[in-house]
């Protein structure tokens, strides 16, 4: 998981973590949990929270659950063997 990206958007936005909150319908103690990394975005508020951080919500799931497994990837790729 890599939930910084929520922060990311959000300030891209210009969103405080209030008006997130607001516009989910959640407490800004929720939003916070989750940009923290202590309790994890449960998939069903995926869509949701994209549209409020402007983002297509495939996007977002990409980079919320599996950002830092597509780095690794990619950089495991570029590098090259020596023999």
């Amino acid at each position: 998981m890599k939930p910084e990206i929520l922060e990311e958007y959000r300030l891209k936005k210009g969103l405080s973590i209030t008006e997130v909150a607001s516009q989910m319908g959640k407490t800004p103690g929720w939003y916070s949990r989750i940009k923290d990394g202590k309790q994890g975005l449960h998939p069903k508020y995926v869509a949701q929270l994209a549209s409020v951080l402007g983002v297509k919500p495939e996007k977002l799931s990409r980079e919320y659950f599996f950002g830092n497994e597509l780095e690794q990837s990619a950089s495991c790729a570029n590098k090259t063997v020596s023999a």
